[in-house]
């Protein structure tokens, strides 16, 4: 969504900060811009037009794909997420710090 946000000033004085109305005015153009934006979505949505949606990295919010595979991700139909079998040599620890594994024998 490539929109722009009208900024509010906030200064040290009078002369280089918005006012009341001003700050009102900002807001409200803000939010409009936003409602009309999803407007727009929606009546793609409702006419059918794909979107393109990247996959998700690092940096990009994205989608993602579920996995029953080890040390994968599973996603479930209600959007919840579940680490599926986690292997050991996955784990990591901080310098100083023992992992003790018991098995009870």
């Amino acid at each position: 969504m490539n929109f722009v946000y009208e900024l509010l000033r906030a200064g040290t004085t009078q002369a280089n900060s918005d006012s009341g109305a001003e700050v009102a005015r900002k807001i409200n153009d803000n939010f409009k811009k936003v409602q009309n934006k999803f407007a727009d979505v929606d009546k793609l949505i409702k006419e059918g037009v794909a979107a393109d949606v990247p996959i998700g990295d690092e940096t990009t919010a994205g989608i993602v794909k579920s996995s029953k595979s080890e040390n994968k991700i599973t996603i479930g139909g209600d959007g919840t997420m579940e680490v599926n079998s986690l292997n050991v040599n996955k784990l990591e620890q901080d310098d100083g710090d023992y992992i003790i594994l018991d098995g009870n024998i």
